[in-house]
């Protein structure tokens, strides 16, 4: 019996957990405060820049007392919470970082604050964050300059950063000698001006019409379990105003929300992941609008909450004939000789980085395209760009262009040619189902549908799609004043999937016999799902 019970022992022992997890931390970032403007820079207005800070509120909502030293003797040490901040914006159904990748605060105080939403506060040892107890920092004492560092060298996973060697030891410009890694604190802010290490916006982001801004505060804490940190980050919708000389910001009466700002896109749908036990989290926001002309437009959001090895590649499955164009990305430094590239495989879309561009902790990046494969389940799958513990990458659910539900066949042909798209997917029941063609305003067309797709030439660039053997039936329609022709196909419940071959030809000039234009083809995957 014994070596059965040292194995029970050995599997119910925590050998995958978590690295350093305290049970029982847990901070919660409650509230963000009003951004605060120390200056602009740069151009004529709209075109220079403005340096900010952005306040917070947090509290223990934990079970444990949580060590807060600064300094021991002179020498900082590793023991207290550090706060990143981002600014986004939600405009024109994207939702995208306007802020720099600042520096970060070094909170090497905690004041204990009684009757706050973690209350009661409770006593507890010296140099610690009690039990229950809060803290409230504004956007000035959150913008000091002299407590402000490099949010790369922070572990966002563990929680953890190594005094010696730090920024805050080297001083900027650096000391020099021993004084750079001796654990002492030797930075400097004499003849920094107000833009130094702090949020920096671009004056043209602020200055967009009609856009929505939210603030977002992150407390990285360290040792605190991957499963309580949802409420380390807090948002609040904030307003920024040019007066004609300045800009002045604030923060409405709107409740934070907790939780990645993603969570503010209005109709996105936000899901998370991280590398299990070894490293951090990703948020992926997806919103999928569409179809217009037969094709869906999908725009993606990725925020690296935690993850320290951070994201090297952004790679969704689609299907391996489905269309896919204008994909675009968007990072946070607008150097567009950075940006990350397009791929398409055939059966997957990828957005790959280049040296010194990965997607790091508290920062989000975008993608976007637009496909004639509808939106389903799937995931993203985000590839690590340094070495570590871990998986090489991270699966995070999310919807995917996974349903082809009418396939684009090839081009048609005419001076313009016409184009032939549905409306949605043939899915079993739609009643709404409808091929559309766009052509000239009021104009004839024969509509030709057949059992089986073909691909043969009609002379010049033409191409017949429908196969003349298997024709089922012929139907003239006419386009509205817009050119706007619609034949609506309505799929009923039950159905057995069904593929159908279908393509216009529209009267007129055209270079078919003199009279004919044609359309692209397309084949129906009635009730069918996935990829044809």
């Amino acid at each position: 019996m014994r070596p059965l019970s040292l194995l029970s022992l050995l599997l119910a022992a925590p050998l995958c957990a978590q690295a350093g997890a305290v049970p029982g931390l847990d901070v919660r970032l409650y509230d963000t405060g009003a951004p605060a403007v120390f200056g602009r820079r740069g151009a004529a207005y709209p075109a220079g820049e403005v340096s900010m800070g952005i306040g917070h509120s947090h509290c223990n909502a934990g079970t444990v007392h949580i060590p807060w030293i600064g300094t021991v003797s002179g020498v900082m040490v590793d023991t207290y919470p550090r706060i990143a901040y981002l600014l986004t914006r939600d405009s024109g159904g994207r939702f995208v970082q306007v802020s720099s990748k600042a520096h970060m605060k070094h909170s090497r105080t905690a004041f204990n604050f009684t009757n706050g939403p973690c209350g009661p506060c409770q006593t507890g040892p010296a140099n610690t964050f009690r039990i229950g107890c809060y803290d409230v920092y504004g956007a000035g004492l959150n913008g000091a300059q002299g407590m402000l560092g490099p949010t790369d060298e922070v572990d966002p996973w563990l929680g953890t950063w190594n005094p010696i060697g730090s920024y805050f030891d080297r001083g900027d410009p650096a000391v020099g000698g021993a004084a750079a890694t001796d654990g002492v604190y030797s930075l400097s802010t004499a003849g920094w001006d107000v833009f130094k290490n702090r949020l920096i916006v671009r004056e043209a982001e602020l200055a967009v019409p009609g856009a929505v801004f939210y603030g977002q505060g992150h407390c990285s804490v360290k040792n605190e379990p991957g499963n309580s940190r949802d409420n380390n980050m807090a948002s609040r919708v904030m307003t920024f105003t040019w007066n004609g000389t300045s800009w002045v910001g604030a923060q409405t009466a709107v409740p934070a929300v907790l939780g990645s700002v993603l969570n503010r896109w209005s109709g996105a749908a936000i899901s998370s992941a991280r590398n299990g036990n070894d490293d951090g989290h990703f948020v992926v926001g997806v919103k999928v609008t569409g179809p217009v002309n037969g094709m869906w437009h999908y725009e993606y959001a990725v925020h690296n909450q935690d993850n320290r090895r951070g994201g090297a590649s952004f790679r969704l499955p689609i299907c391996p004939t489905a269309r896919v164009a204008n994909a675009g990305f968007r990072d946070i430094d607008g150097d567009a000789l950075n940006n990350w590239t397009f791929n398409n495989s055939g059966s997957e879309i990828a957005w790959l980085a280049p040296a010194g561009n990965s997607h790091d902790w508290n920062t989000i990046f975008n993608v976007w395209f637009d496909s004639d494969a509808a939106p389903t389940g799937g995931a993203m799958a985000i590839d690590q760009a340094r070495i570590g513990a871990g998986a090489l990458s991270v699966s995070v659910p999310t919807s995917v262009p996974g349903l082809l539900g009418t396939e684009y066949l090839g081009a048609g042909c005419g001076a313009p040619a016409p184009t032939l798209f549905a409306n949605g997917v043939p899915s079993s029941p739609n009643p709404a189902y409808a091929l559309q063609a766009q052509v000239a305003g009021n104009a004839f067309g024969v509509l030709a549908f057949a059992s089986a797709t073909a691909s043969a030439p009609l002379g010049g660039s033409c191409t017949q799609f429908v196969d003349g053997g298997a024709l089922l039936t012929t139907v003239i329609v006419q386009a509205n004043g817009a050119g706007l022709a619609t034949w609506s196909l309505p799929v009923p419940p039950a159905m057995v999937a069904t593929d159908i071959a279908a393509q216009l030809f529209e009267l007129g000039n055209g270079p078919i016999l003199g009279f004919l234009a044609a359309s692209n083809g397309v084949r129906i995957r009635a009730a069918g799902v996935g990829c044809p």
